[in-house]
């Protein structure tokens, strides 16, 4: 993927979850799932909670979220992959973020996302990789 590619791709899906409320315990889209459909569904949260304004952890994005391949594109599309979250998250408009599907084959999963912005509901797939099983789950696609 061209590197312009991935920094719009990141910047759309922090746009996505950057601006959302934070989840009440009875409306977390996680709730739904179990066992590894829910622990791909946290990693979504992960990203939304870590890349809200004005509290994001651009660190924890690059570090914990998304996987380290993913994290050399983004620095390679934004000179680190800090400031590319940053500037992702500095472009993000309001949207809610839900967590309609996750379908996983081994160690790879693909989350459906729904993002509502209040004109329209759009779909949106992020892929997610398994790690080593002290790390969890890591996205390692948008879109």
């Amino acid at each position: 993927m061209p590197r312009s590619l991935i920094a719009a791709a990141l910047a759309a899906t922090v746009a996505l979850a950057g601006c959302a409320g934070a989840p009440s315990s009875g409306s977390s889209s996680t709730s739904k799932f179990k066992g590894d459909q829910r622990l791909v569904a946290n990693t979504v949260e992960d990203l939304e909670s870590a890349s809200r304004p004005g509290r994001s952890d651009t660190g924890k994005v690059c570090r914990d979220i998304v996987t380290p391949a993913l994290a050399k594109q983004l620095a390679a599309a934004g000179g680190t992959c800090e400031k590319a979250v940053d500037g992702a998250i500095k472009d993000a408009d309001a949207y809610q973020l839900t967590v309609q599907k996750v379908v996983i084959n081994g160690t790879t999963a693909v989350a459906q996302v729904k993002t509502e912005t209040g004109k329209h509901d759009r779909i949106q797939s992020i892929s997610l990789q398994k790690a080593p099983p002290a790390q969890g789950w890591r996205i390692s696609r948008f879109g």
